[in-house]
């Protein structure tokens, strides 16, 4: 082997950096989403146990839960949507 480089080593680690740096986005974006999606399961969660609450015994009519669950996902998404 000869002592001189490839030529080809500068290319590889610029490369490998480039790499790096994309991962790094990636990996900040999968927190971002993973916070974003914990908030709206914690909306659905919430929003099932309003409804399995008011089947058992009910503190409202219907038209009036729906208006809630529409209200409260609603705002879930909105919460979101500002982060």
């Amino acid at each position: 082997m000869s002592d001189q480089p490839c030529g080809q080593c500068p290319v590889l680690h610029a490369e490998i950096a480039r790499q790096a740096a994309v991962i790094a986005q990636l990996n900040a974006l999968v927190v971002w989403l993973r916070e974003r999606l914990g908030g709206l399961r914690n909306a659905v969660g919430a929003a099932e146990a309003l409804m399995r609450e008011q089947a058992e015994q009910p503190t409202m009519p219907r038209g009036r839960l729906l208006t809630q669950l529409h209200e409260r996902l609603i705002n879930a998404l909105i919460e979101v949507e500002r982060r």
